[in-house]
């Protein structure tokens, strides 16, 4: 069958890294063999999951180790930029003023090409980030070679606004960082919540998660991509690292935006009711 001339292609690579908690160092150069992988097998753009650098977990050691874990994200940044790779990076970020975010950089030409910060925070069972991190409020769009890309950080894609409001500002892909605990719902529960935004957006939608098992506590992997239509296009293996390697038509969605609506006739006052009736229910409720 011949190539269609219309389809244009990004090669994502999904570093679905195992991680541990503190060890810079050895996160450092996993996600570096990993993105040597991926470089060798032509991906455009590298994703690892959330925290990738520090590791996902709790505790103080989010204030401790913040140096070392930037200049892991420097040292990753050095070695994209030989590869000639793209990369998103999950780690902690520090502003000028001092607060952490749970944050993820965009390399690109060797150079940070912009930074996101979670929007969401979660603070329930294993999570404590509101003790840690002060919550981004920016939802950027990126300009690539590859076309324009959206980041999200897990939680952040339980709620429809932060997507729709990329969506609105002309992402190409949705890219999610993730470091996710296993439950017996988990897996199927992430399904839904990421095919609901494809559906909600019409984008194809891309999440990194983390793997492995550390003190105690299972990150079930399962990193997948799924497209503008909502097919699941691949699924990385439950809970071992691996490189999952995608190709993902980005003009899908232009195709399928000319018969569906839910994208291109949203109407403002819709908008502005949606406001007025938060206002309405944080007055209600104090």
């Amino acid at each position: 069958m011949a190539p269609n001339p219309l389809s244009r292609k990004l090669r994502l690579g999904l570093l679905q890294v195992e991680t541990r908690l503190g060890d810079i160092a050895g996160n450092k150069e996993r996600i570096k063999a990993l993105m040597q992988q991926a470089h060798e097998q032509g991906v455009d753009l590298a994703v690892t999951p959330e925290l990738a650098t520090l590791g996902f977990g709790s505790g103080d050691i989010y204030l401790d180790k913040v140096d070392e874990n930037l200049m892991a994200l420097e040292e990753i940044r050095e070695f994209a930029g030989d590869l000639g790779l793209w990369t998103i990076v999950g780690f902690v970020d520090r502003t000028p003023l001092g607060f952490f975010h749970n944050a993820a950089a965009l390399i690109g030409d060797g150079k940070i090409q912009g930074k996101y910060y979670k929007v969401q925070l979660v603070n329930y069972r294993l999570f404590d980030e509101k003790r840690y991190f002060a919550p981004g409020h920016r939802l950027p769009v990126f300009s690539t070679p590859f076309g324009r890309i959206g980041i999200l950080i897990c939680e952040d894609v339980w709620f429809p606004e932060p997507a729709r409001a990329l969506t609105f500002r002309g992402a190409e892909i949705l890219i999610v960082l993730s470091a996710s605990p296993y439950t017996t719902t988990k897996v199927k529960t992430w399904q839904n919540f990421l095919q609901e935004r494809v559906l909600d957006n019409l984008l194809p939608v891309a999440f990194a998660n983390q793997a492995g098992i550390q003190d105690g506590v299972t990150y079930w992997g399962g990193s997948m991509v799924f497209s503008a239509r909502g097919e699941l296009l691949a699924m990385a293996p439950l809970l071992e690292e691996h490189l999952l390697v995608v190709d993902v038509d980005l003009e899908e969605a232009r195709t399928l935006r000319r018969r569906d609506l839910r994208v291109r006739e949203v109407r403002r006052e819709i908008l502005e009711e949606l406001l007025r009736a938060y206002d309405e229910m944080t007055r209600e409720n104090g």
